[in-house]
């Protein structure tokens, strides 16, 4: 699967209704909402952090002199952080998902439901790809404080942003009833 596949919601199988579901259900489904949220959270702080780190590069004179002062060595350091951080609870949380959740609800779900549970795998597998990038990223950022690694590792968390943003989306959406309906969540 390509990276850029998680951005085109019409390759992506829709969950036909669960006429059974109950509005419990799906409110017990509305609850990987409230999962996903904590981690659009850290993906905001972390941007945050990667505007501060940047503007900060952009108010000091040469490249030379920003790599050598204090602060800027402490941004790159808390970005990194806030980065790895991130990427351990986001692989964290697909582990779960595909070895605890999506379990449930294979057994007992639509070829349909399937489908899409499927494709949230897929998309596991790719995520986790980019993260790992991410991972090196920063690893050569600290390496080596300056403007190219940074825009390296920038890209990557950018491209990261995007596509799990839209990976929650879809799931979220796909799995709402599923997940109370089958008592996965």
């Amino acid at each position: 699967m390509n990276v850029f596949d998680l951005l085109e919601d019409d390759t992506r199988p829709r969950a036909p209704p669960i006429p059974q579901a109950t509005p419990a259900d799906r409110m017990a489904g509305k609850r990987l909402a409230m999962i996903h949220a904590m981690h659009i959270d850290a993906l905001n702080e972390t941007k945050a952090m990667m505007l501060k780190v940047e503007a900060g590069e952009l108010d000091s004179g040469t490249l030379a002199t920003k790599i050598e002062t204090l602060d800027m060595m402490r941004n790159y350091v808390r970005f990194g952080n806030l980065c790895g951080r991130e990427c351990e609870f986001l692989n964290y949380h697909h582990s779960a998902e595909d070895g605890d959740i999506f379990p449930v609800i294979l057994a007992g779900a639509s070829d349909g439901v399937k489908a899409v549970i499927q494709r949230l795998m897929q998309e596991h597998d790719v995520i986790h790809e980019l993260l790992l990038t991410l991972s090196e990223n920063v690893a050569a950022l600290l390496a080596d404080p300056g403007a190219e690694t940074f825009a390296q590792a920038k890209e990557t968390f950018c491209l990261i942003d995007r596509v799990v943003r839209s990976h929650f989306g879809y799931e979220q959406t796909e799995l709402e009833e599923a997940l109370g309906y089958y008592r996965a969540l």
